[in-house]
């Protein structure tokens, strides 16, 4: 009996780190393989990305990872993935372009080879046959993958919005939605990242009225925050700088990179003579310049916040300078966002930012794009993906809206694996799944207990306890030293621990005195109790036990 599993290791009831195993008999091929970036609570993280330890475990079976489009919560674990899986990647031009720009980092070695599919052509990997069908988004050459399978074809929208009007005038293949329609659609895993907007999302295009009556008012310089891979976005700031007799200069690597890849390309339309280095900002007039700045999300070493804190080291606030803010934020980054902006403000630029002001438009499809992927691909089952619980439960009710049953719309999450046959679909046995922190050293795997303590310190502060003792001897060596780091304490109390701490050594023995592990857990113990039950404080403790 014919059957495959989806098995979602990530990007299933949550915006980002994305990541989709398609599974046939032996045969496993990996759709996405992105990150997600770190709440608040995640102190010292700096990404996070899927735990792969079923690739890991599977290694020998898995025959390619197919790439949607470039962004980083679809590609930006695959440095890690290639660390230890040697497997074909599958994407566009561009795509590969800006992966190869991640796997060339210095001090990073990867396995795996890369290759450049083209939209309308397919290609086999392994057992699987996958055609890219190119869809609009807010990166260029993005693509949904119909894949052909042993009971017929998945199809991944990835992430998509139906842009009658895009910038580089290459559509939505509609037509051949249709046609998958026509032909059989068994499973559409689909994006519902904006379910709950009704109507259709502006097309890209409208942001440039947005940009030009900005640009008309402003009397001095204009700063412009956006995506660094949005090159649709930063095709628009090039045409309308230029519209408006302004010289362009770059602040940021990312924006610089991708500027790059752009113009080689063939996306990005600029002539060299529009740009200027930040060395030369100082030599152009105000009115006749603009900056584009990596810092959208508000991310604490990117170009606008270290220009926001006066730590960039060519580039500053001055009156009159206008700052667009041209992105939407990430869920978890509005209070980075705003403290930037409010510095901005504080320093005398006018920020213009917020979807009332037009200079920013969505990538991801609104309610009736969502609705018309359904009419067209007639999918026998429907895994809405690309959301958080909220979105999730606004799709199925638009779903069923469009006579779709509860059974024929499947609720996933990460970890949970769908058997689907000829004859129907049901819930298989879970896999290992989670995620894994990297902290800002790209080190993969910050242990959860680790990051408790982190925002335990942050929180509740930290107790050193250091305690000396003769093990040879079997006593203590002076008295316990005490000292607080960002605890709040009362008058004595800190005096009435260490009394605590003497009555705790002075009731242990000969032997308990000559095991040094052993005292300093006992010292742990009694501080934990004391600092809980009389003070009311829930610190990091840290007991130190020296033998002299």
């Amino acid at each position: 009996m014919s059957e495959i599993s989806l098995i979602p290791l990530g990007g299933a009831g949550e915006i980002g780190k994305n990541i989709t195993v398609l599974r046939q008999d032996d045969a496993i091929l990996v759709v996405d393989a992105g990150l997600s970036f770190p709440t608040d609570e995640m102190h010292g993280v700096d990404i996070v990305i899927p735990d792969y330890t079923y690739l890991r475990q599977n290694a020998d079976k898995v025959v390619g990872i197919v790439l949607t489009h470039g962004h980083e919560d679809h590609v930006g674990a695959l440095p890690y993935i290639l660390s230890e899986l040697d497997v074909p990647v599958y994407g566009t031009e561009l795509t590969i372009a800006l992966v190869k720009r991640k796997l060339n980092e210095p001090g990073r070695k990867t396995l795996g080879t890369l290759h450049t599919i083209t939209p309308g052509e397919r290609f086999q990997v392994g057992p699987f046959e996958v055609e890219p069908i190119h869809m609009t988004h807010s990166l260029p050459q993005s693509c949904a993958l119909a894949i052909r399978t042993a009971i017929g074809i998945v199809l991944f929208s990835g992430d998509f919005k139906i842009d009658f009007t895009p910038i580089d005038g290459k559509l939505s293949d509609i037509a051949r939605l249709g046609e998958l329609g026509d032909e059989g659609v068994t499973v559409l895993l689909s994006d519902c990242t904006n379910v709950e907007f009704s109507g259709w999302s502006p097309s890209e295009r409208t942001v440039r009225a947005g940009f030009e009556r900005v640009f008309r008012d402003a009397p001095g310089r204009i700063l412009i925050t956006t995506f660094a891979s949005n090159l649709h976005r930063l095709q628009q700031a090039f045409d309308v700088s230029k519209q408006f007799g302004r010289k362009v200069a770059i602040a940021g690597r990312s924006m610089e990179q991708t500027t790059s890849i752009g113009r080689k390309l063939g996306i990005i339309r600029a002539d060299d003579g529009i740009f200027v280095s930040l060395d030369e900002c100082e030599e152009i007039p105000d009115a006749r310049l603009t900056i584009l700045a990596t810092g959208s999300q508000g991310e604490p070493l990117a170009a606008l916040n270290r220009i926001a804190t006066e730590a960039h080291r060519q580039l500053y606030v001055k009156q009159g300078d206008t700052v667009i803010y041209s992105a939407r934020p990430i869920p978890g980054n509005e209070a980075a966002i705003y403290q930037t902006i409010n510095r901005l403000f504080r320093q005398g630029a006018n920020v213009v930012y917020g979807p009332e002001e037009g200079v920013h438009v969505s990538g991801h499809g609104y309610a009736e794009e969502l609705r018309m992927l359904i009419n067209l691909t007639r999918p026998d089952y429907i895994v809405p993906v690309h959301g958080e619980p909220r979105h999730v439960h606004h799709y199925l009710q638009l779903a069923e809206e469009m006579g779709y049953s509860d059974e024929s719309v499947v609720v996933m999450e990460n970890g949970m694996q769908l058997i689907v046959e000829r004859e129907g679909a049901r819930y298989g046995e879970p896999v290992p799944c989670g995620r894994i922190l990297v902290d800002a050293a790209a080190l993969a795997g910050v242990p959860e207990e680790t990051l408790r303590d982190r925002s335990t310190l942050a929180r509740d502060g930290v107790i050193v306890i250091t305690v000396a003792i003769d093990s040879d001897a079997g006593q203590v060596v002076g008295e316990p030293e005490v000292s607080a780091r960002g605890v709040l304490t009362g008058d004595g109390e800190l005096d009435e621990l260490r009394t605590v701490l003497k009555a705790t050594l002075a009731s242990l023995t000969l032997a308990d005195l000559k095991d040094v592990t052993g005292v300093e857990l006992r010292i742990d113990e009694s501080a934990r109790r004391y600092l809980r039950k009389q003070m009311r404080r829930y610190p990091l403790v840290v007991a130190s036990v020296v033998d002299v």
